[in-house]
């Protein structure tokens, strides 16, 4: 009948089971993260104050807003750190292409070449950074596993409360939002002299703010430069997954000292491994010609790479060890890759503009991935064949009007009431409320 008033006791995590937060140093002491800082050093040619004043502190910010956190569930650089690791070689490889496309004579940079470098820089280390507001749930833990509050990363660092953390991944993705949320985060983390000197050239500054939205063809070149410089990134991924999964089953490749354990143990596992040897069948395949761009079963398309069924029955004649060319898709659907439709459909349709021939398949978002440094092209209005770059193909995506999608149908949803609660709620079609002329209630 009497009850005790006391406080409320919470049971605290085991530290065993959360993430401590550690120091930039310590994270980018890694070998690998040293050579690829090394050779970033490099391209920049920086004076060392100036590089650790405008490189080095953007830098240490962002190890602190990302810590360990992995850059994807289950696709590219999944494991701890992939995040970050993701960005030094995208950023990596980004400055090497600007060396060599952008600039033509000398090693020397002029202080506006070096300006339009450190956009580059800056752009890839913080491309996509908007993904930390919304693909991922982080809880902040004190030193004794004491539960203190979830982490918002427009409102500080991840290291600036607590001593541990615990992230899982939200199942909902909206990528309008995560590119607006690219340009609010990489305000916050751009150290003040660096921004300051972005934002003295109006049109640095403009490329700069196209880059961090993904408008690649806005971006112009240095669109063109980060697109085929992140696919790179991705390439090194699966070339070292593939190695180390080759190792795992016992083959003649030497065991090396990959990003990840890359030992398959289940079957999703074998689905994404699947995945990555069809990729990278199809770079393969477009750098000896035997594939081209344009040709079927290969179009470039509004969003990317429209590939038809064709293309993975190609791959398991060639293949014979995979059972059929339905489980090879599923292994490159698994890798998420892929564009979807509004209604959750992975197949695609589009009219050719001119023969108003009518192709379907899967489209390949992230196409730039497959894409070896020369491959063909197929003039589709010519019948002209020419060999092409990456980086030149990329660019000339971004223009492509060969193709018209084909639309499901797809209409805006209905307005809507803001209730008190502060949620919205749909109007009912057949309500005159909130019709021109009405008034409420009448």
């Amino acid at each position: 009948m009497f009850h005790r008033h006391g406080k409320k006791t919470t049971h605290a995590k085991p530290l065993k089971d959360l993430t401590a937060f550690l120091t930039p140093e310590q994270l980018l002491g890694d070998s690998k993260r040293q050579d690829l800082l090394q050779k970033i050093k490099v391209s920049c040619a920086f004076e060392p104050v100036r590089f650790d004043t405008l490189c080095a502190s953007l830098l240490n910010n962002l190890v602190n807003h990302c810590q360990s956190l992995p850059d994807t569930f289950n696709s590219y650089y999944a494991h701890s750190c992939g995040l970050l690791d993701h960005a030094l070689n995208r950023t990596e490889a980004a400055l090497h292409l600007f060396r060599q496309f952008i600039v033509q004579d000398g090693d020397e940079l002029t202080e506006e070449q070096q300006l339009w470098l450190y956009a580059l820089f800056s752009a890839g280390l913080l491309q996509g950074i908007g993904k930390l507001q919304i693909d991922y749930r982080v809880v902040l833990f004190d030193m004794n596993g004491q539960l203190l509050k979830q982490w918002n990363p427009l409102l500080g660092s991840l290291v600036a409360v607590g001593s541990y953390y615990q992230h899982e991944f939200q199942s909902e993705h909206d990528d309008a939002l995560r590119r607006r949320l690219n340009l609010l985060l990489a305000r916050l983390l751009m150290p003040a002299s660096g921004f300051t000197w972005i934002a003295s050239n109006p049109q640095v500054l403009s490329i700069w703010l196209a880059l961090l939205n993904e408008d690649w063809q806005s971006a112009g070149t240095l669109g063109a430069l980060l697109v085929r410089a992140d696919a790179i990134a991705i390439q090194r991924y699966f070339n070292e997954l593939l190695v180390g999964a080759s190792a795992g089953r016992g083959g003649r490749l030497n065991r090396i000292t990959t990003f990840v354990d890359t030992t398959p143990v289940s079957i999703a596992d074998k689905e994404r491994l699947t995945g990555v040897e069809f990729i990278q069948w199809l770079a393969k395949a477009l750098a000896a010609g035997h594939i081209m761009i344009n040709k079927a079963p290969l179009f470039m398309v509004p969003g990317g790479m429209l590939m038809s069924v064709e293309m993975f029955k190609l791959f398991v004649r060639e293949h014979p060890e995979f059972k059929n060319w339905q489980a090879v898709q599923q292994g490159f659907l698994s890798l998420g890759m892929h564009q979807t439709g509004a209604d959750g459909s992975v197949t695609s349709r589009f009219e050719q503009a001119n023969t108003h021939q009518m192709l379907d398949g899967v489209v390949f978002a992230d196409y730039a991935t497959a894409l070896p440094d020369e491959m063909h092209l197929h003039n589709l209005n010519t019948g002209k064949v020419t060999s092409i770059s990456a980086v030149d193909l990329v660019h000339m995506a971004q223009v492509n009007s060969n193709f018209i999608r084909q639309q499901a149908g797809a209409s805006p949803g209905p307005l809507a009431h803001l209730m008190p609660s502060g949620q919205w709620q749909a109007v009912d079609v057949n309500s005159s409320t909130l019709q021109p002329g009405n008034t409420r209630g009448v």
